[in-house]
């Protein structure tokens, strides 16, 4: 019911992207920094011995479904069509109820862009409280060069598009799929 919200709510719209964009992992957005970080640890484990190789490969995959639910929210709900049958016409919120997103998206603004600046002593000092010890070597920046974590980052990004451009055919394979299994007889 609620497509094209842009013409109605241009403001909380683009404040509602920049979010979806961060979890996405979007560089220059805080969720890019911590996806990065996240990517990096798992490239460092050997918590599964042999298997510790699944461990990428499953983040990236969550990264992939995590870009291509972002990509249907921005498009779905602000691009695709018009409102159908609502009982009033969308608006904009007041303004205090968009000053918490607002805050929100420019910490993610300005944590994807300054993070050593804007949290790096925060992310320390909750660290070592939460660790019970000096956290292990880490770091807080904007670019960490072309390595693993980036192509993780990169994979995800272009297969969580291209997840949700196929989005229809991949549920049309499913309900096919699931009515064939629904008809078998064990």
């Amino acid at each position: 019911k609620i497509n094209g919200l842009w013409h109605f709510m241009p403001v909380t719209a683009s404040l509602a992207m920049v979010a979806a964009a961060s979890m996405a992992g979007v560089p220059l957005l805080n969720g890019f920094l911590s996806k990065e970080m996240f990517f990096s640890q798992t490239l460092h484990q050997s918590v599964l011995g042999a298997l510790s190789w699944l461990l990428p490969l499953l983040a990236t995959l969550a990264a992939v479904f995590s870009v291509a639910y972002s990509a249907r929210f921005i498009h779905d709900v602000f691009f695709n069509g018009k409102p159908i049958g609502l009982d009033k016409i969308p608006h904009e919120p007041p303004r205090y109820m968009r000053v918490p997103m607002e805050v929100l998206v420019a910490l993610c603004i300005g944590v994807g862009i300054f993070p050593q600046w804007l949290v790096g002593d925060i992310l320390l000092a909750a660290s070592t409280a939460a660790l019970q010890q000096t956290p292990p070597a880490y770091s807080l920046a904007l670019w960490h060069g072309l390595n693993l974590p980036l192509l993780m980052s990169t994979v995800a990004f272009v297969a969580g598009i291209v997840l949700y451009i196929n989005r229809k055919e991949l549920f049309l394979f499913q309900a096919g799929f699931l009515d064939l299994f629904a008809r078998r007889s064990f």
